[in-house]
């Protein structure tokens, strides 16, 4: 795969249109950087891709021993899912959060270059026929997934980021807690999304998740994180995610953001409701259907980062360049994709969980 404009682009427009990446060279930690040097480190990161990051010409293990300088760690977790991606079994850099983070991105990255080699391999004019509308689906289905997995890792970085220089002592623990807080689905959700791409593109998945792995993620994360500390982590949650809620300008970004905040809500009165079965005791049928919990909760968070990349995109389509223009509007298509047909799944979901529903539990191995 050889890195492009698309890219470019993609990196560039989470990092910094997205996650405000730029902000972080008023740190003292970065003082010596300017945003368009950050930039830069990027740049030189996206050449990864190219495929010649191998042992024999040295260019990736240079920038490991330090020529990179001091760099943000949102963007030292991107270069090390660019260097796993391209098949090396090591990572570049030491980070804080590169054992929540390293796998998810590297397996994330290698399905987003899938996917984007599934359409430099495409006829457009054959994708723009009427009768391809099922295929673009296919391929808008990876783009949400794939998009949004790289929008989550990189936002636990961030989170990873101001928990060691934020210079409020108090957000970095808040962002302490709430990565806490969400690293059972950061740590799940990515590869998940991986997977599901590769199926809508018709390919054998790179990996495919450990379904134990995903259990003890989904008991971890209803049985421990959304209680731990009064359930600070959840209302950090829903307070970061509310500013986003308000930022959204537009009819399509506002309609958005009322679905994802009406999901929202039902799904808190579903966890208020857990949360009452547990206290009295009724552990082994609430967490009967944590798995369920996991995903509402995963497909609510890529809600977030869809709707976080709408409302950037909304910002910067105005002024942008033919180039731009057009990924910005791919950008609002994929969210429309995500909030029409996949958000509305949940659902079912929401159901499940508010009914706590038996059947899987009530099964006999002797039934089978």
């Amino acid at each position: 795969m050889v890195a492009g404009p698309a890219e470019s682009r993609e990196f560039l427009f989470q990092l910094f249109d997205v996650l405000d990446t730029g902000t972080l060279v008023a740190r003292p930690r970065y003082q010596e950087h300017s945003g368009n040097s950050l930039r830069a480190v990027v740049a030189t990161f996206t050449r990864l891709a190219e495929g010649r990051s191998g042992a024999g010409d040295g260019q990736a293990e240079a920038l490991a021993d330090g020529s990179v300088g001091v760099v943000p760690e949102v963007i030292l977790t991107l270069g090390n899912g660019l260097y796993q991606a391209d098949g090396q079994q090591n990572r570049l850099f030491r980070t804080r959060s590169e054992d929540l983070a390293a796998g998810p991105m590297a397996v994330t990255l290698a399905a987003w270059q899938r996917f984007r080699h599934s359409l430099s391999v495409t006829d457009s004019l054959q994708l723009d026929a009427p009768e391809s509308a099922d295929f673009r689906g296919r391929l808008l289905n990876a783009k949400t997934r794939c998009e949004a997995g790289l929008g989550m890792v990189l936002y636990g970085a961030s989170l990873a980021e101001d928990t060691l220089s934020h210079p409020d002592p108090d957000r970095r623990e808040t962002s302490e807690r709430l990565l806490t807080f969400l690293e059972p689905v950061l740590a799940w959700w990515p590869l998940q999304a991986a997977w599901q791409a590769s199926v809508s593109l018709g390919e054998a998945p790179a990996m495919v998740p450990d379904p134990a792995t995903a259990s003890h993620n989904a008991r971890e994360f209803l049985g421990q994180r959304v209680w731990a500390h009064q359930s600070h982590g959840l209302q950090l949650f829903l307070q970061a995610l509310q500013k986003d809620l308000e930022a959204a300008v537009t009819g399509d970004t506002r309609q958005w953001a009322l679905s994802l905040s009406e999901t929202l809500q039902r799904a808190v009165k579903v966890t208020q409701s857990l949360g009452k079965d547990l206290q009295a005791g009724s552990r082994q049928r609430v967490l009967a259907n944590a798995g369920r919990y996991l995903h509402l909760f995963g497909e609510m968070l890529a809600g977030w980062m869809w709707l976080r990349q709408a409302n950037a995109a909304t910002l910067r389509l105005p002024e942008a360049e033919p180039g731009d223009e057009a990924f910005l509007r791919g950008k609002l298509q994929a969210a429309r994709y995500f909030f029409h047909w996949t958000l509305p799944e949940v659902a079912q979901d929401l159901v499940l969980l508010q009914n706590q529903d038996t059947t899987c539990l009530d099964m006999r191995a002797a039934w089978y």
